[in-house]
């Protein structure tokens, strides 16, 4: 690539960013601004609109004195100059009817012209590490691993959420019926279930903290392996008889903020992807993903 195409490209690419957070009747900015904002000069700014208008990725209409307005935008073509051509979504594993919902609020709430992908893998501190790396446009966590990554240095940044009881209905401890409480499990690649158990189990001293799968819970209480371990209780529900039958028990976990903000749902990007950010505030109807129930 040549100094006057590298230029021009980035010309074309810079317009597109700015042209994403506009509407439709919006005044375009003047080219001396653009020529500034983006140190080009106004014969490149000036080409680059002239491409973009050639390829009907958007249409114009100069009003004199006051301006040049956009009478339409392709949305599609636009994303595709930006090389956007498809959504990536990280969640947790579908595993419950509520991680399910989810993923169907996500679609139906996010009407883009480009399609949709969900990833899903265990482990919040991963799926956030990827969405920080690029891997991953966005990613649906709980505000309290959100909270605590961006804590602790990420580059992330919640652009959405959606109040308590929208990730999981609640948090409850599982174990052993009538058994003294000494070895507690606890998954080391969940954020939540990390803060979770240290917050609900660190004022007795008598505990050993066990490291385990968090899918893999009930198999052992069970097995004798440890005694009590942190549990979403949407997953509960279709176990009860299970459980009941070999002896597990459920105890409640006080309402306070720390254990409300795991059942949060936020979404999360990087910090710097303004045209994810974008895409959000165009193309997201929030309301339509609020009822989960």
């Amino acid at each position: 690539m040549n100094s006057k195409t590298g230029k021009l490209q980035k010309a074309i690419v810079g317009l597109s960013k700015d042209i994403l957070g506009r509407e439709i009747d919006d005044n375009l900015d003047t080219i001396t601004n653009y020529s500034e904002y983006l140190e080009l000069s106004l014969g490149t700014i000036q080409k680059a609109l002239k491409e973009l208008t050639d390829k009907k990725v958007i249409d114009l209409k100069k009003k004199g004195k006051y301006g040049t307005v956009i009478e339409n935008i392709d949305y599609k073509n636009l994303l595709k100059v930006l090389k956007v051509d498809y959504l990536l979504c990280v969640m947790p594993i579908t595993y419950s009817q509520r991680y399910k919902k989810i993923m169907d609020n996500i679609t139906n709430s996010l009407k883009i012209p480009i399609p949709l992908y969900f990833s899903h893998m265990r482990g919040g501190y991963v799926r956030l590490k990827l969405i920080e790396e690029g891997v991953y446009h966005f990613g649906v966590v709980s505000k309290l691993a959100a909270q605590n990554a961006i804590d602790s240095g990420f580059d992330l940044e919640i652009i959405e959420q959606f109040g308590p009881r929208t990730y999981v209905t609640k948090h409850v401890i599982l174990k052993r019926k009538n058994g003294e409480v000494v070895n507690v499990g606890k998954d080391p690649e969940s954020n939540d279930h990390i803060f979770l158990t240290n917050f609900n189990f660190q004022k007795n001293e008598n505990i050993n903290f066990v490291d385990i799968k968090y899918s893999e819970v009930i198999e052992n209480l069970i097995d004798g392996k440890i005694d009590a371990a942190i549990w979403n209780y949407d997953d509960v529900l279709d176990k009860m008889i299970h459980l009941e039958k070999h002896g597990i028990v459920i105890e409640e976990l006080n309402e306070n903020e720390g254990n409300l903000l795991a059942t949060e749902s936020v979404i999360v990007i990087r910090k710097d992807n303004q045209i994810i950010k974008n895409i959000f505030k165009k193309f997201f109807d929030k309301e339509k993903f609020k009822l989960i129930d």
